[in-house]
């Protein structure tokens, strides 16, 4: 008897234990997944995380035992990390930190320091944000008195990457409180290391180097720019030239990593504007390229020059901070005769987003909005021409007829191009002007693969697991009801008819799925139009000069949709490896388009995307990556009628067309769409007669959502 309650006894322990650590895996695996949330500043993604971490921990927490403080503290730490990315908004800024205060608190009562060190690094970087740059440096200054204790009283090197961490980050601190000769001492002590070691770290440290000066040079007059600028050169050469010689070997991933952990630089130095016009001209050049390029060829703003032509006109719109932090846009302007680019300063980015259109509009959310009626109201105000295309650089553009423009920052979220005062002026969008200088033959057009009238809602059956998980996951929580688009399958049946060529392909109904789709592709088609619903989950990154964007997984929050995608995403069994009807930005980028002369996107939102300074995160970049060369997308949610109608008659263009011009043909249809217009009868029951409604589409939710990219 007494060995059987002795086995029951185990028995029950066993069990008990084995639940403590399926409790302690479960809160472990979220916070860690929570973390990397934090990393990429997804937190939309890191609030449902710290909402599954609560319904473990509240669950079973006697299961925790002693380790329940410690689980406290890493649940404070995620609202730490939640509250800290909406910071600027209501108290935020406050719960972020007594969020990690608390935290905190729990760590130093368990005597575990290492922990306790990286919530001083999260406030830290939580200050500098608010500009509490007294704060930061406190902060700060308990975690280099930590690390220097051991590097240099202990002579323990195992800390001392930590060490020069801390190091270049009090730097930053010391300098936005004015005392610039510590901090550049602080920076070079980190910058020796960091070479010796042969550390990434020193490019970055490189950066913070240029900063300082820069802001030792706003403090104390414009003659200290020059070391500023040769600063910046040192890094831009050294850094630059390293990633030359890697680039051929680095993937997709590594060259994101690479660029979201150091574009900070470029929103720093643009400020000098016309002090370095050349250095800044081919540094977005390289820039705007670097994510889509697998070659190491540099261009230079000289060789843009050579390739414009008597009457054309190249411009580089970039975001940049200007004073005291605020984010402003400009641009640069070259024209063939050009001694050197011109900076030209537009405004600054808050002011004209916070520019009110009505009584409920700003500009800034008419642009958030998808919806078609307030782009009317967006398009119709005089003051946004005036803004964008300012005095002064309609005075650098001057008598160009046919201006090429690479838009950054919120500009790609509006089609100037549909802005520009002098209508006698033809307006070019390019991802970058680098793209002159491969100028070509006229496009061909002998086949097209045609894609259109999907069925949603069908039952397929997926076999292949090569999907994009993470799309998956981003879309499936959110949808509700995915309606069939009907004039999408008039659209691409109108269009082979008009095209009547043996080499074009219907993708069309139940079988138009994404398998089928991308099989299809490596037949490559000279044209790929695809009429479907589009999807954008934007997000804005947070980081600054303490700690830089580490990741990014956006690309997978933009895409297409395609047949059986209603019945997978709202399968709660689906096995989200499967092809799940979405193609994703991250599944297009991995095609080979580079046959490709033209893709046509008809469906709502293609062009957006995550706004980085590299451009736009999401299909333009997705395309741009697989080789895709000239690219119509969307800007926002389109009228499936107009958008039939205004395609329609941009193909009859072209077919008309000895020599195939894009834009010309492109012009026109929206010209013949403004003309557009349906009679529509019905019953009045008010007074027993028929009546008639002329609807037009002239209007620029019809004419302007649509933008043609990289046709030259």
């Amino acid at each position: 008897m007494k060995r059987i309650v002795t086995n029951i006894l185990s028995l029950l322990f066993a069990i008990t234990l084995s639940a403590q650590n399926s409790d302690r895996q479960k809160l472990t695996s979220i916070f860690k997944e929570a973390e990397q949330c934090y990393l990429i500043d997804d937190y939309q993604q890191l609030e449902s995380y710290i909402k599954q971490y609560a319904d473990v921990f509240n669950a079973h927490p006697k299961s925790l035992g002693d380790s329940i403080d410690v689980y406290r503290a890493y649940y404070a730490k995620m609202c730490g990390a939640y509250y800290y990315g909406l910071t600027g908004i209501d108290s935020c800024d406050y719960y972020s930190e007594q969020m990690y205060r608390t935290s905190l608190d729990i760590f130093n009562q368990r005597n575990s320091v290492t922990n306790a060190m990286v919530l001083h690094e999260e406030l830290a970087q939580l200050y500098y944000k608010m500009r509490a740059y007294d704060k930061a440096k406190t902060e700060l200054d308990t975690v280099y008195q930590y690390y220097d204790e051991r590097v240099n009283i202990m002579g323990i090197s195992s800390y001392e990457p930590q060490y020069y961490k801390s190091l270049s980050q009090l730097a930053m601190c010391n300098a936005r409180l004015g005392d610039f000769g510590l901090a550049l001492d602080q920076i070079d002590e980190a910058i020796h290391y960091y070479k010796r070691q042969e550390y990434d770290d020193y490019y970055e440290a490189l950066r913070k180097r240029g900063k300082i000066l820069m802001l030792q040079a706003d403090s104390t007059g414009s003659t200290n720019y020059k070391e500023a600028i040769n600063s910046y050169k040192r890094y831009i050469n050294e850094r630059y030239d390293a990633i030359a010689r890697e680039l051929g070997s680095m993937n997709d991933s590594q060259r994101n990593q690479y660029w979201l952990s150091t574009h900070q630089f470029l929103y720093d130095c643009f400020r000098l504007g016309n002090r370095a016009p050349e250095m800044l001209y081919d540094l977005t050049l390289f820039s705007k390229d670097y994510l889509v390029r697998k070659d190491a060829d540099m261009t230079k703003w000289r060789q843009v020059r050579q390739a414009l032509r008597k009457q054309d006109c190249a411009i580089e719109f970039v975001q940049y901070f200007g004073r005291n932090d605020e984010k402003r846009l400009g641009c640069m302007v070259l024209r063939n005769n050009s001694p050197k680019p011109l900076f030209i300063d537009l405004f600054a980015t808050d002011s004209l987003l916070n520019l009110p259109l009505t009584d409920i509009h700003t500009i800034g959310s008419a642009i958030a909005f998808s919806i078609s009626e307030i782009k009317d109201t967006l398009y119709n105000d005089r003051r946004l021409p005036a803004l964008i295309w300012s005095e002064p650089l309609m005075k650098a553009i001057g008598n160009a007829q046919r201006v090429y423009f690479s838009p950054d920052g919120l500009l790609h979220q509006l089609a100037i191009e549909y802005l520009m005062p002098d209508t006698t002026k033809i307006c070019c969008r390019l991802s970058s002007t680098r793209v002159l200088t491969r100028r070509k033959a006229a496009p061909k057009m002998s086949s097209a693969l045609l894609c259109g009238g999907i069925e949603y809602n069908s039952v397929v059956h997926p076999a292949d697991r090569n999907n994009d998980v993470v799309a998956y996951r981003f879309l499936a929580p959110q949808t509700t009801t995915i309606n069939d688009l009907s004039w999408t399958r008039k659209e691409v049946d109108s269009i082979l008819a008009l095209r009547n060529n043996p080499n074009d392909t219907l993708l069309v109904g139940r079988d138009a799925t994404d398998k089928a789709f991308l099989q299809l592709l490596k037949h490559n088609y000279d044209v790929i139009h695809i009429s479907t619903h589009g999807y954008f989950g934007g997000r804005t990154g947070i980081h600054n000069d303490i700690k830089p964007l580490l990741n990014d997984d956006s690309m997978s929050q933009s895409g297409l949709l395609f047949a059986g995608v209603a019945n997978t995403l709202t399968d709660k069994d689906f096995d989200e490896n499967l092809f799940d009807g979405v193609l994703s930005a991250a599944e297009l980028s991995k095609q080979d388009l580079s046959h490709s002369e033209l893709i046509v996107l008809s469906a709502c939102q293609t062009g957006l995307g995550h706004l980085t300074a590299d451009g736009v995160h999401g299909i333009q970049r997705g395309l741009k990556q697989a080789g895709a060369n000239a690219m119509m997308l969307s800007l926002w949610n389109v009228n499936d009628y107009s958008a039939s109608v205004l395609m329609r008659h941009f193909y009859k263009e072209l077919e008309s067309q000895t020599t195939k011009d894009i834009h010309s043909a492109f012009l026109k249809a929206r010209k013949k769409l403004e003309q557009e217009e349906i009679v529509i009868y019905w019953f009045d029951v008010s007074d027993f007669t028929m009546k008639t409604e002329v609807i037009k589409y002239d209007t620029p939710q019809h004419i302007n959502p649509f933008i043609i990219i990289d046709a030259i």
